[in-house]
């Protein structure tokens, strides 16, 4: 917060440690342990001491909004359940899914796939209400903000691969299809399992856009624990495709702007990440260049 927001995240710290005070009074809350999360303050608690669940408290920015009417948009469609909030106030009560270990711990790829599948599967719709999320095109923006920061020049980013997204990012979003109220950020992490519910998603972002962008995310994951990163990249491609029926191609060339897209964001933060987004780049670049 205080890298992103400098006196206002200094002060948004300050409110939410007063704050929490109030909630606990007001909500009839005992606080546990702290998560350990880099961004929003999220924290287990009990309610009456009689039912767990979790409190989630937001820096009040667009991000937060968006979180919020996506968590209602998906409720029913395999996401956790919401048990209270205020969105002027800044806080989401959601129920706390139990053991709630993440798809992290299944070591056996072609498991960890269909579950991701299942989830997004029930996930995916067309938007029903009428929240402003943000669209695939909106956040393509953020190769731009790079070349305003860098006077037109990429900065850490190698320019080729800047300037590759910036050719390829347009022809996607000129040729998209159908669009989704997508998670926006679907991945091994906020994939999660209750022994009430089975694998459930949180934390979405919500974003408009091709169901092939939502998988993104989850393909820039734990590509590092196979000896061939770019074989694992391939096969998750290949199965996501059929499982879901999707298209292949879009998936890699989405997957080679967004891991670009990603770096930008990074560099923006003031966060050293944009190295990884990097590494991923190249990686679907190679099997971009296979499909040409």
């Amino acid at each position: 917060m205080q890298t992103m927001y400098g006196e206002s995240g200094e002060g948004w710290i300050a409110n939410v440690e007063e704050f929490m005070v109030i909630l606990e009074e007001r909500l009839h809350l005992t606080y546990g342990e702290p998560f350990s999360l880099s961004y929003n303050f999220v924290v287990p608690v009990r309610i009456d001491h009689e039912r767990d669940a979790v409190l989630k408290i937001g820096y009040p920015n667009n991000d937060f909004s968006n979180e919020f009417h996506a968590l209602q948009e998906f409720q029913g469609k395999g996401m956790v359940e919401v048990l209270d909030f205020n969105k002027e106030e800044g806080w989401i009560l959601l129920d706390r899914l139990s053991p709630g270990f993440s798809l992290h711990s299944i070591e056996d790829e072609e498991e960890v796939l269909h579950i991701f599948t299942r989830v997004a599967q029930r996930l995916w719709h067309k938007p029903v209400t009428s929240h402003s999320y943000p669209t695939v095109h909106s956040w393509s923006e953020g190769i731009g903000r790079l070349r305003e920061r860098f006077n037109g020049g990429s900065g850490p980013i190698p320019e080729e691969l800047v300037f590759k997204a910036e050719t390829l990012f347009p022809e996607l979003l000129n040729t998209s299809t159908e669009l989704f109220l997508l998670h926006g950020d679907l991945h091994h992490g906020n994939i999660l399992y209750s022994e009430s519910s089975s694998w459930t998603a949180i934390d979405p972002k919500g974003l408009i856009g091709e169901r092939e962008y939502d998988c993104i995310q989850f393909m820039l994951n734990e590509w590092k624990k196979w000896d061939a990163p770019i074989e694992l990249l391939r096969y998750r491609i290949q199965t996501v495709a059929s499982l879901l029926s999707l298209s292949y191609e879009r998936l890699i060339r989405y997957g080679f702007c967004h891991s670009v897209l990603s770096a930008c964001w990074s560099v923006e933060d003031g966060m050293e990440g944009w190295m990884t987004g990097v590494s991923v780049a190249r990686l679907f670049e190679e099997l971009v260049n296979e499909l040409d």
